[in-house]
C-alpha cells in the first residue's frame, strides 16, 4: 500500500505509531501485526525485480511478498497453506487482491526468483526500524546451524558442539542488538563455521543498517582483517582472543588489548568483560528464533530458497518487534509473540 498513509522510509524521525494506516483495511484487521503488514510500503521491490522478456505478471511483485509475509507471521509455509493465506480474507484485504488470488504456481514462482532481493528487503526494514529508534549501539556476532532434509543437495554435514552431534543443513551469522534482542544483520553461510569473509559481509551491512559502537563476539571472530576494519571505523570489537591462532600465544583476554597495546591506548579489561556479558543477547535470539520448530522447518530445497525463507522469518521477527511497540509503547521488544 503505497502513498502517505504507509509504512515507508523518511528523513524525518519517526513514531512506531506512524506506521497505522488510515485507510479501511487497517480498521478491520484487529492485529497490530497484521496492520504492519497491511501498512507496509514494498512498492520498492516492483522497481527491483525484473520482470524478464515477455513477462507480463498479473500480480505486483509488493503484492505477492506481502501476501508471504502474512504466512510467515501465521507461520504457513507448506504449499497449500501458502495458497489458501494468500486466499483468506485477511490475505485479500491485507494485499489488495481486486478478484482472483495467486494460484500456487504463482506464488512459487515468486518465490524461486525473490532470492536475490530478499536481503535487501530485510537491509530495508533494519534501516527503518532504526529510524524510529527501536535499536541501540552495541551488537553481538555469532551463528547456529539451520537443520534440514538430508534430501537437500545443498546442505552440508556440521559438528554441534553445544549437543555433540553432527547435524545437515546451512548455517546462520546474525548480528544482534544488545538492548533489544533485534537481528541487524545476517547472513545465510554454508555451515556454522562459517569464513572470515561471512563475518566482513555481516558487518558491512551492519553499519550501513544502524548506527554501531561496539560489537561483541566469541573466538570465532578474532580475526585481524575484522578487528581492523572495527577500529578503523571507531567501533571497538570485544572478541575473545584464540590462543590456538598462532604458535606464540599472548597474555591477553580480548584481541583488542593487542591493538591498544600497539597504540599505547590503556583499555580496562573489567570493563571490556561487562561489555562481552552482553553477548548474552544473541544466544536469547537464536533461542528464541528456535522455540517454534515451524518457523525454520525448511519446506523448501536448495540454497536460494533456503535463503528466502530464513530472510521471511529475520523480517517477521522485526515486524512483531513494530507491532508490539504499536500495541504498547514500552512494550520489551524482546517479546517475539504478537498474538
Amino acid at each position: 500500500m503505497a502513498g502517505s498513509s504507509s509504512l515507508s522510509m523518511s528523513s524525518q524521525t519517526a513514531s512506531p505509531a506512524d506506521v497505522l494506516d488510515d485507510t479501511p483495511v487497517a480498521k478491520v484487521l484487529r492485529s497490530a501485526k497484521r496492520r504492519v503488514i497491511a501498512a507496509l510500503d514494498l512498492d520498492f521491490l516492483d522497481e527491483w525485480m525484473d520482470n524478464g522478456p515477455g513477462r507480463n505478471p498479473k500480480y505486483d511483485r509488493s503484492q505477492m511478498l506481502r501476501g508471504l509475509l502474512l504466512c510467515t507471521a501465521e507461520v504457513k509455509f507448506q504449499f497449500r497453506e501458502l495458497e489458501e493465506c494468500f486466499d483468506s480474507m485477511i490475505g485479500r484485504l491485507i494485499c489488495e487482491f481486486d478478484d482472483e488470488t495467486p494460484v500456487l504456481s504463482t506464488i512459487w514462482e515468486c518465490w524461486n526468483r525473490l532470492q536475490p532481493y530478499i536481503q535487501r528487503v530485510f537491509d530495508r526494514i533494519v534501516q527503518l526500524l532504526d529510524s524510529v529508534g527501536l535499536y541501540g549501539d552495541r551488537f553481538a556476532f555469532d551463528s547456529t546451524h539451520l537443520p534440514c532434509s538430508r534430501t537437500d543437495p545443498d546442505g552440508v554435514w556440521m559438528w554441534e558442539s553445544a549437543s555433540e552431534e553432527w547435524v545437515y543443513g546451512y548455517g546462520l551469522l546474525v548480528a544482534v542488538d544488545c538492548a533489544s534482542d533485534l537481528p541487524a544483520g545476517a547472513v545465510v553461510v554454508q555451515r556454522k563455521q562459517h569464513p572470515e569473509t561471512a563475518t566482513l559481509e555481516c558487518f558491512e551491512r551492519l553499519i550501513v543498517n544502524t548506527d554501531v559502537t561496539t560489537v561483541l563476539g566469541d573466538s570465532a571472530f578474532d580475526t585481524l582483517e575484522f578487528h581492523d576494519r572495527c577500529v578503523d571505523r571507531q567501533i571497538l570489537p570485544v572478541c575473545t582472543y584464540n590462543p590456538r591462532n598462532t604458535a606464540d600465544p599472548l597474555d591477553i583476554v580480548f584481541r583488542i588489548e593487542a591493538f591498544a597495546e600497539e597504540s599505547d591506548i590503556q583499555l580496562d579489561r573489567t570493563a571490556l568483560q561487562d561489555a562481552f556479558d552482553g553477548r548474552i543477547a544473541v544466544e536469547r535470539f537464536f533461542s528464541t528464533a528456535k522455540e517454534d520448530d515451524r518457523r525454520l522447518s525448511f519446506r523448501v530445497q536448495g540454497r536460494q530458497r533456503v535463503e528466502t525463507h530464513v530472510g521471511l522469518v529475520l523480517i517477521d521477527r522485526l515486524l512483531t518487534a513494530l507491532a508490539n511497540r504499536l500495541d504498547n509503547p514500552t512494550a520489551n521488544l524482546r517479546k517475539a509473540k504478537p498474538w
